[in-house]
């Protein structure tokens, strides 16, 4: 259901501009939205796999897979001799630190082995998720000509006005949210990729599921802009860090934009919406903790306004 809301003005324009019936409007837009889930996960694993496989022949001819230290590094407090001199043993001779450290990578192992199966249920999960979405829009004319009239027996005019509030908001959270975080993480990864950094897909893909928790990709992008200006030359360094620092902050300025247009409700409600129903959800949450604070900030507006009413009738 939240699917077919969010993604339902695209279902009309293509109806409109194509002039196609429902049905096949429906199945084209399912077929489009799978491919778009599906075809980003195959080329991250692809990616990861190549990386791996590019270090493992770099290992197996003795080559160094780091680049020796900084000496700096050991002026950091706490942690900067023993960091520098397990750095410089990893440059030196990976195969041996590997060795040491045998039952840390099959634990380390195992756990990415979960992380990558729970994936893979959830992006089936997703793909079932929009096939149901498509066949929901096939008949969307007379489901929200439905959901009108029952909301509308139920609330009367509020009621409809309820139920317009909630779509709104799945749209505008799918667009502020999804859609900026999309965008953003689409453009790290491209930066990435160009500038050569390994495992730019796996980064990429955390830095998406940051973004849309709320956390922001900040996290997983300093340590790679920090990698780059020790390994890379210094234009090239200065130029990546140009192109991914502003969208590290893009977020801040497209977001609220989005996610506000057409809505009463303020900003900072709808945002506490999507936190808190993403910590207690996940990507459900995402959509119905910001419509459930919405519609309660409408009620409770509306019950204020009443109480004004009432006391300047008495």
């Amino acid at each position: 259901m939240i699917l077919s809301v969010a993604v339902y003005p695209l279902f009309a324009l293509l109806r409109r501009r194509l002039g196609l019936p429902r049905g096949v409007a429906a199945t084209l837009l399912a077929v489009f939205l799978i491919v778009l889930v599906v075809a980003p996960v195959i080329l991250l694993a692809g990616s990861a796999i190549d990386t791996l496989e590019g270090y493992a022949r770099d290992l197996m001819r003795g080559e160094h897979l780091l680049p020796p230290p900084p000496d700096t590094i050991q002026g950091w407090p706490v942690v900067g001799q023993r960091l520098h001199e397990f750095w410089l043993n990893a440059a030196n001779d990976m195969r041996a630190v590997l060795k040491d450290h045998v039952g840390q990578l099959a634990s380390m192992g195992r756990w990415m082995g979960g992380i990558a199966a729970g994936l893979a249920l959830e992006i089936l999960q997703f793909a079932v998720a929009i096939v149901i979405a498509g066949a929901i829009l096939a008949y969307s004319d007379t489901l929200t000509s439905t959901a009108r009239d029952l909301a509308g027996r139920v609330a009367d005019a509020k009621g409809r006005h309820f139920l317009e509030i909630a779509g709104s908001t799945i749209r505008n959270v799918s667009q502020g949210v999804i859609g900026v975080a999309v965008l953003q993480a689409a453009l790290l990864g491209i930066g990435m990729l160009v500038a050569g950094v390994p495992f730019a897909g796996a980064i990429t893909f955390a830095a998406l599921v940051l973004a849309i928790v709320q956390v922001g990709p900040g996290i997983v992008m300093l340590p790679v802009i920090v990698w780059v200006w020790f390994t890379l030359p210094f234009g090239t360094a200065a130029i990546y860090t140009i192109y991914t620092v502003p969208l590290l902050l893009v977020d801040n300025v497209l977001r609220p934009v989005l996610m506000a247009r057409g809505l009463q409700t303020p900003m900072v409600v709808i945002l506490a919406g999507v936190i808190c129903g993403t910590l207690a959800g996940g990507l459900i949450g995402l959509f119905v903790g910001p419509v459930v604070l919405a519609v309660f900030y409408d009620l409770v507006v509306a019950w204020i306004v009443a109480g004004r009413k009432a006391d300047d009738v008495g």
